[in-house]
C-alpha cells in the first residue's frame, strides 16, 4: 500500500480538526473553480440493498450531475460507503473530471482511505478506488458532517426508504429537492 500511496500523489484525506470540535452543519462552496462532490451511501443491514447516490457543484453552488443507483447488500456501512466511492469514482472518471473534492459523512471510510493497510477487510474495494483515482488525477477526500450532506443523503436514502431501485445519471439536481439546492446555493 505504501508504494501505491506514493504514486497516487494528488490524493489528499482530509479529516482534519474540525472533527473534534464538530463539523460545518452547513453545505459550502468549493473554491474558485473546484468541484465538489458529496456522497451517501444508505445501508440498513445486510441482507437489504444499499442505495448510493452523488452530487456534483461548482463553485457558485450550481448542481452540474447527481446520480443514484442501488447496490447489492453489503456487510455493514463502511463497505457500503467504500462501494459508493468507487461507483461515483468511475462515474466522475467517464465524464473526464480530473480534478474533484470529494465530501463525506463516514469517518471510518475517511480513515480508510487515509491508511488502507489498517483496513485490511477493504483492501479489494480500496485498492479499485486507488486505480481508479491515479487516472483521475486530482482526488481530495474531506469529511463532512451529515447535515451538510443532506442532498447526498436523501437521494441515497431513496433507495432503501423509498423503494427506488432505477439507477440515473442527470445534469442539474433533482426537481424534488431543487428548494434545497437553492438554500445551498444562497449560503443558509
Amino acid at each position: 500500500y505504501r508504494a501505491l500511496l506514493k504514486q497516487i500523489t494528488k490524493l489528499e484525506v482530509r479529516a482534519d480538526s474540525r472533527w473534534a470540535v464538530g463539523l460545518e452543519r452547513v453545505w459550502r462552496k468549493p473554491r474558485l473553480g473546484q468541484l465538489k462532490c458529496n456522497i451517501h451511501s444508505s445501508w440498513c443491514n445486510e441482507q437489504s440493498f444499499c442505495g448510493g447516490a452523488w452530487i456534483v457543484r461548482d463553485h457558485m453552488g450550481e448542481v452540474l450531475y447527481h446520480a443514484r443507483d442501488a447496490f447489492l447488500p453489503r456487510s455493514n456501512r463502511i463497505s457500503a460507503e467504500l462501494s459508493c466511492v468507487l461507483w461515483c469514482l468511475i462515474s466522475l472518471h467517464e465524464m473526464h473530471i480530473d480534478s474533484v473534492e470529494v465530501w463525506l459523512d463516514c469517518h471510518a471510510v475517511i480513515e480508510a482511505l487515509d491508511a488502507p493497510i489498517l483496513w485490511p477487510k477493504y483492501r479489494s474495494t480500496l485498492n479499485k478506488i486507488f486505480q481508479v483515482i491515479r487516472v483521475i488525477g486530482e482526488v481530495s477526500f474531506h469529511l463532512s458532517s451529515p447535515k451538510a450532506n443532506n442532498l447526498a443523503r436523501e437521494i441515497a436514502c431513496s433507495v432503501t426508504r423509498d423503494g427506488r431501485f432505477t439507477s440515473y445519471l442527470a445534469l442539474g439536481g433533482p426537481s424534488w429537492l431543487q428548494d434545497r439546492i437553492d438554500r445551498d446555493r444562497r449560503g443558509g
